[in-house]
């Protein structure tokens, strides 16, 4: 990975700390406003598009039904991850 990272000029640690906040501002929205989380997850399913050969793969999978009902614990279980996983990058 770190090759590849390379070759775009791109330092990986740099990138995970990026990855990190981008998803750390992700768990703060859940965990401040269910709301706007879920109109972000609303948002984020109507991109994807398939061909004919795939609409037996493109159904709908209803996750967010068991999901945002539970959005600010999810959005406390992502900052923690986060926490760990920053944690780790810097104890490496």
């Amino acid at each position: 990975m770190q090759i590849l990272l390379a070759n775009f000029g791109i330092p990986s640690e740099s990138l995970t700390w990026f990855l990190l906040g981008v998803i750390g501002a992700v768990g703060i929205l859940a965990m401040l406003s269910p709301k706007r989380f879920s109109m972000l997850a609303s948002r984020g399913g109507q991109w994807v598009d398939s061909s004919k050969l795939l609409a037996q793969l493109d159904k709908r999978v209803d996750i967010d039904a068991y999901v945002l009902p539970y959005s600010r614990l999810l959005g406390v279980a992502v900052l923690a991850a986060t926490a760990l996983i920053g944690y780790l990058v810097v104890k490496h």
